[in-house]
């Protein structure tokens, strides 16, 4: 399986849960600069899935929220942990914003995030016209590894 991997505002392309996937899966895991290249991100994106036969979209946080509209853009599904779709005090890189019912987004949310408020994501979410799933688990807004690796597994399988 070929896997885009977004990070999120405040991590990086190098992690143990990249490290796991690559175990059995080819990643494409660039660095994202939202910092410096916020306007430019999303159209790199597009030129990487253009280019490679991505199968999911992986996005944490500021990375589920360019997973969640590139899903939609090119019919491909996406695990989004803890997205930052709503509106809120952090700026976002831009994106083409499209809905798309055919694609199944697999949200994960941790109930205890007070960075993206869940309340706020499930909001967006039921206005977005998405065919898309929740799961509640019990962490804040970091994804500890065990419940990433859960519900990945529960996605492929």
């Amino acid at each position: 399986m070929r896997i885009l991997y977004l990070h999120g505002l405040m991590s990086s392309n190098q992690s143990s849960k990249i490290d796991w996937l690559r175990l059995k899966h080819t990643v494409y895991s660039p660095h994202l600069n939202y910092n410096t290249e916020s306007q430019s991100i999303f159209s790199g994106l597009k030129t990487l899935i253009k280019t490679n036969q991505i199968d999911l979209i992986i996005g944490s946080s500021m990375g589920g929220h360019l997973g969640f509209h590139l899903a939609n853009m090119f019919d491909i599904p996406s695990l989004l942990f803890n997205p930052s779709l709503a509106p809120n005090q952090v700026e976002k890189p831009a994106v083409e914003i499209m809905s798309n019912p055919n694609i199944l987004h697999t949200v994960v949310l941790g109930i205890n995030d007070d960075v993206v408020i869940p309340l706020d994501t499930i909001a967006f979410l039921n206005t977005s016209k998405s065919n898309y799933t929740i799961t509640k688990e019990s962490n804040g807004h970091r994804t500890p590894i065990d419940i990433f690796k859960k519900n990945f597994k529960a996605l492929i399988i």
